[in-house]
Formats: structure tokens, sequence, C-alpha cells
């Protein structure tokens, strides 16, 4: 897990802890609820989000860069992520690498967009595409799209 996913997932336990304590100083068993669940809630969310969604490694993913095979650098809860997997799914010409899961696509895809962890970027051949729109690429996959490398 990357070090800014730690940070946000830190502060939602601080958040949760300082709750309970403002709940716990009138309830002191409602305070203990509140942040057993909330504990709970954290792990569950923690884990559900670093391992759903597909996934190859970098050091795999990275072999299959080429004009007719991309490569989407994603994240869990990325909306435009999301979109584009459910898109894309099934397409065998895509591999999947979240970045939150590879500290290795992690520091590439943070390579490519100037130190961001700008998801989805797409390498496909030379090119670096951002956030494109799954019609965007099934046209560059085809041979019949014109994108231009970032």
């Amino acid at each position: 897990m990357p070090r800014s996913q730690r940070w946000s997932l830190a502060v939602v336990a601080v958040a949760i802890l300082a709750m309970a304590v403002v709940i716990g100083v009138d309830d002191a068993r409602r305070g203990l609820i509140v942040g057993v669940a909330g504990a709970l809630v954290l792990a569950a969310v923690a884990v559900w989000s670093a391992h759903r969604g597909k996934h190859t490694a970098w050091a795999r993913a990275e072999a299959r860069i080429t004009p007719d095979h991309a490569v989407v650098l994603w994240k869990p809860g990325c909306l435009y992520c999301e979109r584009l997997l459910l898109q894309l799914r099934k397409d065998p010409r895509v591999s999947w690498v979240n970045v939150w899961r590879d500290e290795d696509a992690n520091a590439q895809v943070r390579a490519v967009n100037g130190g961001d962890e700008l998801t989805p970027t797409v390498l496909l051949g030379t090119q670096v595409l951002r956030n494109p729109s799954a019609a965007e690429l099934r046209d560059l996959l085809d041979g019949s799209g014109s994108a231009h490398p970032s």
C-alpha cells in the first residue's frame, strides 16, 4: 500500500478515534461501540479497496506494452478507472495494474505524470493517455485512432 493511501487511512482512523472519545465523554458504552464499529468498517474498506478489481504485476505488464496492447494504471475508488474497467474488463488487449497494490507501478504512474498519481493512465506503445474514454482506447487498439503521445 503506497504512502498516500496509508496517510488517508490514518487520517480517517484518527477521526474515528476522536469521534469515539467525544461520544464517550457523555456515554462510555456508546463511545466504545462507535470506536469498535468504526475500526471494523475502516479495516474492511482498506482490505476491500486494496484487493478488488483486476491486477497484473507491473513487472509482467510492462513487457506487454505495445501498439496493440494497452496497460492501464488504475486505483480503486477512482470513478474514471471504474468506468473504464467496466467497459473494457473483458478485452484481452488490455492489462490492468492496480497502482495501490504495486509500488513499481505506483512509481511508474508518477513518473509519467509529473509526480502525480493520476489515474487512469494508459500506456500504449510509446503513447501515454490520461483518462481516455473506452471508445478512444478501442479505436487506438484497432488501429483506427490517431492519438498522439502525451
